[in-house]
């Protein structure tokens, strides 16, 4: 009697002879029957991190990645593959399809391996160990390691990214305050603006109503001024030519008035005119007689005169050279200038011969 565990496989041999498999469960079995394997039907994870794998950049980084995989086919897996080329081939084959892939790749990317990210290798490993009977469900890369300086770098420039990525949006969510608060305001000021604008047509049509108001007042104003004032200007004008009547014929008056005045100042100062005339023609005519005795006087004395101017030449003449000595006596006896030069020569001169005639 054996007893096979639920979950497992089991190859059977009967006399070293593999002869199928056992189902699970409690089983009799001749004694030549035995267990030769026991193969568990679970799933599985396997644990394969690969190290230094080369970016495009060549930047060296080490890979974690996890399979899950079951045993679909155990005759399958223990006679074509095993457990010990089974992890061997397991081991080269996940550092290989990692590097090809990281290959392809710069470090910037290389996070984005992680997760679920790695299906492409679900196939290849299907492909590869599906006739050893080993079926892979799932594919994660659970870890990626950088070198530590350049992983260092790295978290402060995402940290300076995520900073700077905060900042934008802190800075574009008070952009969208400050914007909302504009929007307000403006939306307030619109409002404000359409009361105040209902409010000024409202004022405005009281304003209309008012003004026409006026306007009709005004115009009644207006024509009972009209009225009155045609009444007062027709008084008035009555007045004034009645007044112009009474001017006229004053002034009528007043004209003949002064034309019988003028006239008759006219007369008498004509009268006067004539009597001065006559007196200023008759005292023309004696000083005319007197003016033409007096010239007759006046010729007999030139005659006279021209002929006794004859006789008294040498007298006249006496009395000349009298005179200039009696000048030139003053002169020597009172005279106060410089006898130097010609000027004094004629002055010597003459006070020496008595004449100023003979220097």
């Amino acid at each position: 009697m054996m007893q096979i565990p639920s979950g497992c496989s089991c190859l059977l041999q009967k006399f070293g002879k593999d002869i199928g498999e056992g189902t699970p469960g409690l089983h009799f079995y001749p004694a030549y029957y035995r267990i030769a394997y026991v193969v568990t039907r679970q799933s599985n994870t396997y644990d394969a991190p690969v190290q230094n794998c080369p970016t495009s950049d060549n930047v060296r980084v080490s890979i974690d990645v996890v399979l899950v995989f079951h045993i679909s086919n155990a005759h399958d897996f223990i006679y074509r593959l095993g457990a010990k080329n089974f992890d061997e081939f397991l081991s080269g084959t996940v550092d290989e399809a990692i590097r090809m892939e990281v290959r392809k790749i710069n470090h910037k990317e290389i996070y984005n391996m992680r997760g679920e990210k790695a299906d492409y290798m679900l196939t290849l490993m299907n492909d590869k160990f599906g006739p050893a009977g080993v079926r892979f469900t799932a594919v994660k890369i659970t870890s990626v390691w950088l070198p530590d300086k350049l992983a260092y770098n790295l978290e402060e420039t995402t940290k300076m990214q995520k900073a700077m990525d905060k900042l934008r949006r802190q800075n574009t969510f008070e952009m969208m305050e400050i914007k909302l608060g504009c929007d307000m305001a403006l939306e307030e000021i619109k409002r404000r603006s359409e009361q105040v604008l209902v409010s000024e047509q409202g004022r405005k049509k009281r304003a209309e109503l008012e003004f026409e108001q006026r306007a009709v007042k005004a115009e009644e104003d207006g024509s009972v001024a009209l009225i009155e004032a045609e009444s007062k200007a027709e008084v008035d004008k009555m007045k004034a030519e009645a007044e112009l009547k009474r001017t006229k014929t004053k002034l009528e008056t007043y004209r003949i008035q002064e034309l019988a005045k003028a006239e008759s100042a006219a007369n008498a100062l004509r009268i006067k005119a004539d009597q001065e005339e006559e007196q200023v023609v008759i005292e023309a005519t004696w000083k005319q007689e007197e003016m033409i005795c007096e010239a007759e006087a006046t010729k007999h004395d030139a005659s006279a005169e021209k002929e006794a101017s004859k006789c008294l030449a040498a007298k006249r003449q006496h009395e000349l050279e009298l005179r200039e000595k009696s000048i030139i006596a003053g002169l020597a006896e009172r005279g106060n200038f410089n006898l130097i030069g010609t000027s004094g020569d004629k002055i010597i001169n003459a006070v020496m011969t008595g004449s100023l005639q003979k220097m």
